[in-house]
């Protein structure tokens, strides 16, 4: 345990950085999971679902989609903007690769 000052709340900090980060890694693993089940499985409506926001009636956004997930990983500083690029990347182009599969 920390014993000066400054220690101590450094220690309070990233206690609450690694708890916002983990919680923000967790969404875009459940989403990433689920679009690559969806790409195995050559369902190509649940893979678009999964990749894009999904909106209701309102045109509220019900569910974020995995686009927006790393958008939102780059823009909290959890991920770098050119590894949110190349996720982005790989998986608009596992999609495109199942669109023309079927």
């Amino acid at each position: 345990m920390p014993i000066i000052k400054s220690a101590k709340k450094q220690l309070r900090q990233n206690k609450k950085k690694n708890a916002r980060n983990s919680h923000f890694k967790e969404l875009y693993r459940e989403a990433r999971v689920a679009f690559e089940k969806a790409v195995k499985e050559g369902d190509l409506k649940a893979a678009k679902a999964v990749f894009f926001s999904t909106k209701d009636k309102d045109g509220k956004t019900k569910k974020s989609g995995l686009q927006s997930i790393i958008d939102k990983l780059v823009k909290k500083n959890i991920i770098h903007k050119n590894n949110g690029s190349r996720k982005k990347a790989k998986f608009a182009k596992a999609m495109k690769s199942l669109e023309k599969a079927s």
